[in-house]
């Protein structure tokens, strides 16, 4: 079975729908190769196809055709083999959530963020040992091919081009990572960073909080975002 995992990893995504569909109907030896281009976003929807992927019996391969960020990067480690592209990137980092409430609720969500944390380090520890996940995962880690084939996250680096990502949730940085691929072929020996800015940052949050706000109904209830309306919207 081949298919193509692209876009945000979300319920409404069209890639996650059809890859859902198939496993449903292929045999349980059946080899799979998927190709991942996706910024992420819900992190049980990215476990949940992670450890469909590892209980399956045939071979699972993945190709890093853009870029794995997120709760793609965890999709990834439920393949036996992962290749990257030579300029592609995979991104790790802790899962965080936009949240609405009082005093107990936002400390609750905070609690709830630390044991989601538990589930996404051991998402990676059967690849890389867990204080080097940790570390990453806590630095918000941009890693290119060579780098993830150094630390094991990732077997081998295949030498083609990368293409563009899509994203209705990350459109900035999107558009800040396809811009990086027109920029490296028009100048191959630049250097792609490993690392984005507390700023960068700073400003995905608030892209992905005017993105989610823009879409609430009004009501007299707390605001809560759309994607956390049935899972708390924990973003990965």
């Amino acid at each position: 079975m081949k298919h193509k995992i692209k876009g945000d990893i979300s319920s409404w995504s069209s890639s996650i729908w059809e890859f859902n569909y198939k496993m449903r109907s292929i045999k349980e030896d059946e080899d799979i190769e998927l190709e991942i281009n996706s910024y992420g976003g819900d992190v049980f929807a990215g476990i949940d196809i992670m450890n469909t992927l590892r209980g399956h019996k045939g071979k699972v391969s993945i190709t890093v055709t853009g870029i794995a960020a997120s709760a793609a990067s965890i999709i990834c480690m439920g393949a036996d083999e992962i290749k990257m592209y030579s300029n592609t990137q995979m991104m790790l980092h802790n899962a965080w959530t936009i949240v609405a409430g009082n005093a107990k609720q936002l400390r609750k969500a905070a609690d709830d963020l630390d044991s989601i944390g538990e589930s996404v380090l051991a998402s990676y520890t059967h690849r890389i040992d867990e204080d080097t996940a940790k570390k990453l995962l806590d630095k918000e880690t941009y890693l290119s091919a060579s780098k993830a084939k150094e630390l094991g996250l990732v077997d081998e680096i295949v030498d083609a081009t990368a293409e563009e990502v899509e994203s209705e949730i990350f459109q900035d940085k999107a558009k800040e990572f396809n811009n990086k691929i027109i920029s490296l072929q028009t100048n191959p020996n630049q250097q792609q960073p490993t690392t984005i800015s507390d700023e960068q940052m700073q400003s995905i949050i608030e892209a992905v909080t005017n993105k989610i706000q823009h879409n609430i109904e009004p009501s007299n209830e707390p605001k809560i975002p759309v994607a956390a309306q049935k899972r708390k919207g924990f973003i990965f």
